[in-house]
């Protein structure tokens, strides 16, 4: 499993970037907020600010509440709700977004597999109302008791029934965790996103940077 683990580590990221797309580059800086309300439940806020353009121009900022429910070790399902302001062609959009996740998570030793099905509905006062099915593989590797190191690859399906192509968008992950404590974390990452079967299909480079507090 090791083998296969750092077989992926040196390989995914060569394919992610041979991608032969319209280039761009973004920063992602986001703070999550987890309260723990019992052993099954956790609620929390992310707050996430985004840039395009070589990050010269702010696209997006949103803050998002969600609630997770943990069945046993292997499965958990969460429901969110984000409201985001999109900024497109120097207007405000107001979009509000739910989300339900259905989770597999397995462990063996320090490497952790996850499984992650994403079904998400986008209400846009603008554009047509988008359904999303969005599957995600990751594993991480914890290298000791505060680094952990992730990579993951996650497929779009778009379900509006007018779309012609229903696969329209990859998302490569990879970077690391860190936990200073009991309630702080870090996490850095690097993101290339393409969007696909598209007249112009485009690639969006992004490094991330986020902080963890649980009350």
């Amino acid at each position: 499993m090791k083998k296969l683990f750092f077989f992926l580590f040196l390989t995914i990221p060569f394919i992610a970037l041979s991608q032969n797309l319209n280039q761009d580059l973004g920063l992602w800086t986001k703070v999550n907020l987890n309260y723990k309300i019992n052993k099954k439940l956790n609620f929390t806020n992310k707050t996430e600010l985004r840039t395009v353009d070589n990050s010269r121009q702010i696209s997006q900022y949103y803050t998002q509440f969600s609630i997770k429910k943990k069945f046993n070790k292997f499965f958990s399902s969460s429901v969110a709700w984000r409201i985001k302001v999109l900024n497109l062609e120097n207007a405000n959009i107001l979009v509000n977004r739910f989300h339900n996740d259905l989770v597999f998570k397995k462990k063996i030793s320090n490497l952790s597999m996850y499984a992650r099905l994403r079904t998400q509905v986008n209400f846009h006062p603008i554009k047509t109302n988008e359904i999303i099915k969005r599957t995600r593989l990751k594993l991480k590797y914890k290298i000791n008791k505060k680094l952990s190191y992730f990579i993951y690859n996650e497929l779009y399906f778009l379900i509006n029934p007018e779309t012609k192509y229903n696969y329209n968008k990859n998302r490569f992950g990879s970077g690391f965790e860190y936990s200073l404590n009991k309630k702080i974390g870090f996490e850095i990452k690097y993101l290339k996103i393409n969007d696909l079967n598209t007249e112009n299909p485009s690639s969006l480079n992004v490094f991330g940077f986020k902080a963890v507090y649980q009350f």
